[in-house]
């Protein structure tokens, strides 16, 4: 992580990002809005999947995984900036560092998800998901929290 700050330090990417006045609050709103299509998302898809809100059909829930995604892309390019704009702040700390780690983790459960999980999916109907559905789904819901968390205290811990 500190190879990567040493890299981003003065470079084109950090420039433009302390350099433009305005590049900082726009991607916090950036950040923001992809934050809240992907957890509201995701918060809803996954209640489903952990066998709540059942008069949810699945196919509607299908239709929120586009929503989730383009949130997760904006999350990652505006995070990206935020990194590049200032990458020892964020290299060097804690919350950051596991904040990286949750949403390892959370990509490692999307892709259960979409390889275990989504395909079995229209065999459910209305009746309750399986244990392993349910599992990744309050996995997912605890992660994303984490992150969410975790990158709310990034200003306040410190190096570790």
């Amino acid at each position: 992580m500190l190879a990567l700050a040493e890299w981003a330090d003065g470079g084109f990417l950090n420039s433009l990002v302390i350099d433009t006045y305005w590049l900082w609050p726009l991607l916090e709103i950036i950040h923001f809005i992809g934050l809240s299509l992907l957890l509201g998302a995701m918060l809803v898809v996954d209640l489903r999947l952990a066998g709540w809100l059942r008069s949810i059909s699945l196919e509607a829930i299908h239709r929120l995984l586009p929503w989730a995604a383009l949130g997760f892309c904006m999350n990652l390019v505006s995070g990206a900036l935020f990194f590049f704009g200032d990458p020892f702040r964020y290299a060097l700390n804690i919350g950051f560092r596991i904040k990286m780690i949750l949403i390892l983790a959370a990509g490692l459960n999307a892709l259960l998800f979409f390889v275990k999980i989504r395909p079995a999916m229209g065999d459910w109907a209305d009746a309750k998901p399986p244990p392993f559905a349910q599992a990744v789904a309050y996995l997912s819901l605890i992660v994303w929290a984490g992150v969410l968390l975790l990158g709310r205290l990034i200003p306040y811990v410190g190096t570790g």
